[in-house]
Parts: structure tokens; C-alpha cells; sequence
């Protein structure tokens, strides 16, 4: 069985990047993917400290809610992602959920412990403006916080003319690229 973990990064729930994971993910479950999603928003973590206590153990020394996601990253065959923009960036709330992965930057770069590399990434975005280098900071972003999980990001897709909450509602050519989009990362094109 395939094991999907999927991250809803708005901060508005049913939006439209949250429309646009649950076609992906219909997919996937129909093709028998178990599915557990996260939802950083909803998460009490605090912000990485920059201690770099981490090089020294590979493990972050705050106590919170990514206690036991940490894991659930390392056995997971898939990640993927649905996030909207906020000036030409990641939502707040996810970024600080991103930066709490320092500890696998440690285990990779310093300590030389990678997580096993048998996972692959997707990556959803939407946003109001329509000109590709509006998400190009995103891509980054989440390309190399992928990376550190020693995790490629097989498969994107990037959706402008999103704005209001049910702009996705008349896309119905955005929510067929979502599910073509998740048919790709199972088959590994």
C-alpha cells in the first residue's frame, strides 16, 4: 500500500488549494493510497531557535507537535503539498513548519545521515497572479525543503487566477490537472 502524507498549508480551510489536494488525493485514494494529512496551521510549534543543537545530534530540541511528525516525513513513499501564495511566498505558519526540518539538514549535511530516499514530492500552488516568476520563491522553497528530506519533488503545478475562496470552483481544467498531477507522481513520470 502506498503511503501518502499530505500538507494543507492555507491558512483557510476549503479554499481553493485545499480543493485542489482533495482532487489530487481522490485519486490517490481510489488507486488505494492510505492518506494522512497535515495541517501546519492547526499545529502548536514554535519557530526553529537557530541553536544548532541539532548538529550535534540531529534531533531539535523544542518539544512540541513536530515531535511526532518528524517520523511519519521518514516512512512516508510520497509528500505532497497544495499551498497558496502570499507575496510570492509561503504562508507564514508553513514556513516556520519548513524551518523546524533543520534537524534533517543536520542529519544530512553535517552528521551524513540522510533519511532513506525512496520518497518523492509534489507540489501544488495557486495564487492571483498570473506570471510564472510570482511563484518561483515557492518552488525554491519547498524544492529544497523536499531536498533535505532526501526527497524529489517529482511532479508541480502551478495555478494562477486564484484569489477568493471558491475561485476554483469554475477551474474545473485546474482540479483535472490536480488528478492528472497525482496520477504522474504514482507513476512516476
Amino acid at each position: 500500500m502506498t503511503d501518502i502524507l499530505a500538507v494543507k498549508a492555507s491558512a483557510r480551510r476549503r479554499g481553493n488549494s485545499d480543493t485542489i489536494m482533495d482532487a489530487a488525493l481522490e485519486v490517490l485514494q481510489e488507486r488505494g493510497a492510505e492518506v494522512q494529512t497535515v495541517v501546519p496551521k492547526q499545529l502548536s510549534i514554535s519557530p526553529c531557535l537557530s541553536c544548532n543543537a541539532c548538529f550535534e545530534t540531529g534531533a531539535c530540541i523544542q518539544h512540541d507537535d513536530m515531535d511526532e511528525l518528524y517520523s511519519r516525513f521518514c516512512e512516508a513513499d510520497h509528500v505532497i503539498v497544495a499551498s497558496p501564495v502570499y507575496f510570492t511566498s509561503l504562508p507564514g505558519h508553513f514556513k516556520v513548519f519548513i524551518d523546524r526540518f533543520q534537524c534533517f539538514w543536520a542529519r544530512m549535511y553535517v552528521l551524513e545521515t540522510a533519511p532513506e530516499p525512496k520518497r518523492t514530492g509534489m507540489f501544488l500552488c495557486v495564487g492571483a497572479m498570473d506570471r510564472e516568476r510570482y511563484f518561483n520563491c515557492c518552488r525554491t522553497t519547498v524544492s529544497t525543503w523536499m531536498h533535505v528530506l532526501n526527497m524529489k519533488c517529482r511532479v508541480s503545478r502551478f495555478l494562477p487566477g486564484l484569489d477568493e475562496r471558491d475561485d476554483i470552483r469554475e477551474r474545473p481544467d485546474y482540479l483535472e490537472q490536480a488528478r492528472q498531477a497525482a496520477l504522474e507522481l504514482l507513476e512516476g513520470r
